[in-house]
Parts: C-alpha cells; sequence; structure tokens
C-alpha cells in the first residue's frame, strides 16, 4: 500500500470484538476487489472477497497515512451493496 496504516480506536474495539483478522485488514487495503466512496460520511470503503466472506474497510486518506474508521465481515455483501447504492450512500469507484 505504501502508507502508513492507522486505526481509529473504534476500528481497533471493532477488529477485536468481530474477530477480524488484521492480515484481512492489510490485505483489503492493499489490493481491494472493489472501492466505494461512501458520500454520507466522507469515507472511501474497501471490499475483498476471502473464502466465504467479504471484509469490508472503512478508512480516511490523510497526509502520509490510511486511517482505518471501522471493519467488519459480511456474507450478505450483495444485499449491503444493494441497499447503499439505491439510497445514493456509496459510489462504486473501482
Amino acid at each position: 500500500m505504501g502508507m502508513s496504516v492507522e486505526f481509529s480506536r473504534h476500528a481497533l474495539e471493532k477488529v477485536r470484538k468481530r474477530g477480524v483478522s488484521m492480515s484481512d485488514v492489510y490485505g483489503t487495503l492493499g489490493a481491494p476487489d472493489e472501492l466505494y466512496e461512501d458520500v454520507e460520511h466522507g469515507t472511501l470503503v474497501a471490499v475483498k472477497k476471502v473464502y466465504d466472506k467479504f471484509v469490508i474497510v472503512a478508512y480516511r486518506e490523510e497526509v502520509g497515512a490510511v486511517k482505518v474508521i471501522t471493519v467488519y465481515y459480511t456474507f450478505k455483501f450483495d444485499r449491503l451493496l444493494r441497499a447503499k447504492m439505491v439510497r445514493g450512500a456509496w459510489k462504486r469507484i473501482k
């Protein structure tokens, strides 16, 4: 990825509570399958399929760093994406 990665306190708490693998987080940031702009929250959302689930990483690009805001796994990415796109919350970048 090239930039340093920082985690908000919220993101670190969610990694721990949700059992999200840090290697999945870094893998998703480094090579996302899809990338969206979350226009409601002013963040970017990286998505990567890992086995039978999807890793979702919301982050902001700051000067010289990427600040991870939250992370989670979902098995129902199609449903999540449809809801976000229909209401105009996310715009596809990649």
